[in-house]
């Protein structure tokens, strides 16, 4: 499979992209086989194997049923993913910091949500940053992950907080009143799984949801626009931050 690069993109990011995916092929995890870079058309591009399967958001669809086994499968890999160290990736915090920074927020909370980022840990863990089920394929050994382009290092609980809230409040390929109560309660299982598979508090997200939910509004695409502001104010107030005008 070719991934083609539009005109103009910046080299940096195909080369971050390219060293990013030689970084996750050493660790072994379900993903692409990374082949090498090529040119086409006068476009840069990087190719990878194809994985044959749709992916988990339309399997979910052909067999609601299973929608237990999706959730808890993909929190057992993402678990798997949290394990494995990749110092050498750029910071999960610093590309937090510069969302918050250009988000359409108030002065008060922008100085404020970037002085608690300060005060949480680093992270030296490989997170995905754009996990959910449109980026897992089920192929015939399980779930592989694509798309690591937004991949980084960080504390576990800001990639979960992240999936989190693409499930939730991303761009919706269904219609009708069912879809947000079943995207909630479909979510609140595969946190219920992660935590169980990765033995993590309640706490541990609480301290990341005000955070990557601010950074977010960067570039947030409109979906459920109420019940993500809704959440959003729910995790200022519980972090102690100021409210999203001040």
């Amino acid at each position: 499979m070719l991934k083609l690069f539009h005109e103009g993109v910046d080299p940096s990011i195909i080369r971050r992209e390219y060293v990013t995916a030689e970084m996750i092929q050493a660790t072994g995890l379900p993903a692409a086989r990374l082949f090498g870079r090529c040119e086409a058309g006068g476009r840069q591009g990087i190719i990878y194997s194809e994985i044959e399967g749709p992916n988990l958001l339309h399997y979910i669809w052909r067999h609601p049923h299973r929608v237990g086994w999706a959730m808890r499968t993909m929190a057992q890999l993402q678990a798997h993913i949290h394990r494995q160290p990749v110092p050498m990736l750029r910071s999960r915090k610093a590309i937090l910091t510069e969302d918050i920074e250009m988000a359409p927020i108030g002065g008060r909370l922008r100085a404020a949500a970037i002085d608690r980022l300060d005060q949480l840990g680093e992270g030296d863990m490989l997170s995905h940053g754009d996990l959910h089920p449109a980026n897992l394929i089920v192929s015939g050994e399980g779930l592989v992950a694509i798309d690591w382009s937004k991949a980084a290092r960080a504390m576990p609980a800001a990639d979960v907080v992240r999936s989190e809230m693409l499930m939730r409040f991303g761009p919706g390929q269904a219609s009708g009143w069912l879809e947000g109560p079943v995207r909630d309660l479909a979510t609140a299982h595969y946190v219920r799984c992660y935590r169980r598979a990765a033995t993590m508090d309640g706490e541990a997200l609480a301290a990341w949801r005000a955070l990557v939910g601010l950074a977010w509004m960067r570039h947030r695409l409109p979906a459920r626009d109420a019940a993500f502001g809704a959440y959003l104010v729910r995790a200022l107030e519980r972090a102690g931050l100021p409210a999203l005008d001040a």
